[in-house]
């Protein structure tokens, strides 16, 4: 294998095939990251085998092949390189990376591609397309609740369903409940309510921008997701979620309005005093 890509491309995928790496992974394989190249594309690979992600970025390829490598060390070597072209080539047990005009290089371990684990990110199943910029002010107004207690795991995640004409995203730890809908009408097929680990939805909010659609799909087991030149998977949390409803009242007879500024001000005032338990 042996291909010529720009710096700054390479690390910016790198730096997103990084936060899908465990650091708790048992098996070394996993920590590292599938290199492909073929056709003038290197197509790039991650998973903890339970969130998978994949992206394809523009090189030049002079030698078609693939590797794997230690995804950790190969980021920290695309961080310390000027910007510029960069080339690698795959050498017996061995990736060497060297800018194109510069008088460094770098030498990698490997491991052979086939020992990497193989997984699909993309699905038959019937998808629909939503806008991004919606689909991540939803996750970002309740993935904060998500409980992090393990012992009631159908609570580590953000319940995603459609009702009626809304599609409903909800999260709660048992002490707090964060609830959003978006009216989507028929646009969008019916689906069983199913909960998503945050970390496969962080991951869009950070690395997605704010403009185009977002192209979901799900089953009872997995979810799918696509945005950009990025495809993602991740295996659901089994459980039933709790009857959110119940506990949001159907009716209110008191409301107020007030500026949002001034409010968040006053409570970093008087949370100064709040008990440190």
């Amino acid at each position: 294998m042996k291909f010529t890509c720009e710096r700054s491309v390479l690390l910016k995928e790198i730096s997103i095939a990084q936060e899908i790496i465990s650091s708790k992974n048992a098996i070394s394989i996993l920590s590292n990251v599938l290199l492909e190249a073929e056709n003038d594309t290197l197509t790039i690979k991650a998973t903890d085998l339970k969130v998978n992600f994949e992206t394809k970025v523009p090189v030049m390829v002079l030698e078609a092949g693939s590797t794997t490598v230690f995804c950790d060390k190969f980021l920290g070597i695309l961080s310390s390189i000027p910007e510029g072209e960069l080339d690698f080539e795959q050498t017996e047990n061995k990736i060497v990376i060297k800018p194109s005009y510069k008088k460094i290089k770098f030498q990698l371990k490997s491991i052979a591609s086939d020992k990497f684990p193989e997984f699909s990110v993309s699905s038959d199943v019937l998808s629909f397309e939503f806008p991004v910029k919606e689909f991540k002010e939803m996750v970002n107004q309740t993935v904060f609740a998500v409980s992090d207690d393990e012992t009631r795991y159908f609570m580590n995640g953000v319940f995603f369903e459609k009702q009626g004409d809304f599609l409903v995203m909800v999260a709660t730890d048992g002490r707090r409940l964060a609830f959003i809908q978006k009216n989507v009408g028929s646009s969008i097929p019916d689906f069983t309510g199913v909960i998503i680990p945050p970390k496969v939805l962080n991951i869009v909010t950070r690395r997605a921008g704010d403009q185009g659609l977002v192209n979901l799909g799900v089953t009872d087991k997995s979810i799918f997701i696509r945005f950009g030149s990025y495809q993602l998977s991740s295996v659901l949390i089994e459980g039933q979620f709790p009857n959110y409803r119940r506990v949001i009242p159907e009716s209110q007879s008191f409301f107020f309005n007030v500026n949002r500024f001034e409010m968040l001000e006053a409570l970093k005032r008087v949370s100064l005093f709040r008990a440190s338990s």
